[in-house]
């Protein structure tokens, strides 16, 4: 019996306010392990799915599934694989789907010898994406495995790697309560002001700046979405109490994670982070935990 490998995936935080689609951001703390070893039946099989319920086995229905089946159909490989999968992202919004079809493309990946470059590795994993959710989430996948901040071109299906921020703190809200990402796409508008995209773009614009000037304060103030967050705000009740809790905290900038249930705050240390998260907490009014982190800048790697 061979050895297993094993690889870690961190979670994402997907659009990072005003960027929808675009901007991805990596955080630490949470994410998805998959081990892998050679077995002798061809092909992919799940052999254990451990912290979540109701996942399916069947390496065809799972993103960690069809990314690993992908990476053997893009090296040509006939070979047997046995995949392990531990969950480790909590609720929603924070790229969980994402972080699992990244750990198994990258194991499998280094598994067979590493013949496939980061490149292609997205685009197996965006396959996955896609069979689940019917979408392929660029900015939760690159930013899972390039770690950092990205910014996702979806014409192109690339993503380019932009860096992080060292002194910025993530404080991660999530509610017990999930939302569907597939309603949080309903509910948006077919059409949106004009003023809106332009004051979106404009901040995105400055949080690209912000990352390469390494500049805590003006990637927090940058975080203002005008177009989307004013539609899923009402999937998350209490939403807007939160925002301001934790910027009269002292937080830099508020905004919901991906399409929700998950809100994220940046501070600009951990005393800070530590009574935003406190405030978060109590203007939320269901249950809720939160979590004191940073941004993870390196992205899917090989774990002991």
């Amino acid at each position: 019996m061979s050895l297993w490998l094993k690889v870690w995936a961190p979670a994402s935080i997907g659009n990072v306010g005003p960027g929808f689609d675009v901007l991805g951001m990596a955080v630490k703390e949470f994410g998805d392990a998959v081990s892998v070893h050679r077995s002798d039946h061809r092909g992919i099989r799940i052999v254990e799915i451990e912290g979540a319920e109701g996942l399916p086995l069947d390496p065809r229905e799972n993103t960690a599934g069809i990314a690993a089946q992908e990476v053997l159909r893009l090296t040509k490989r006939s070979v047997g694989i046995e995949l392990r999968l531990k969950k480790g992202v909590p609720g929603s919004g924070l790229g969980s789907s994402a972080a699992s079809a990244v750990a198994a493309a990258f194991a499998v990946n280094e598994l067979l010898g590493r013949p496939l470059d980061k490149t292609i590795l997205l685009r197996a994993a965006l396959e996955a994406e896609y069979h689940v959710s019917g979408a392929r989430f660029l900015d939760n996948v690159g930013a899972s495995l390039y770690g950092g901040v990205v910014v996702a071109d979806p014409l192109r299906r690339e993503v380019l790697p932009l860096g992080t921020v060292s002194r910025a703190v993530i404080v991660l809200l999530t509610p017990a309560k999930k939302v569907s990402t597939r309603l949080a796409r309903q509910v948006l508008p077919k059409k949106v002001p004009l003023q809106g995209a332009i004051s979106n773009l404009s901040k995105a614009c400055q949080i690209v700046a912000a990352v390469a000037q390494n500049d805590v304060a003006l990637f927090g103030a940058s975080i203002q979405d005008f177009l989307i967050e004013p539609h899923r705000a009402r999937l998350i009740p209490g939403f807007q109490r939160v925002k301001t809790a934790a910027l009269q905290a002292g937080a830099l900038g508020c905004a919901i994670s991906g399409a929700g249930s998950t809100i994220f705050a940046v501070c600009g240390g951990h005393p800070q982070g530590a009574r935003v998260g406190l405030a978060m907490r109590r203007a939320f009014p269901a249950e809720a935990s939160f979590t004191i982190t940073s941004i993870d800048s390196h992205g899917a790697r090989r774990i002991a």
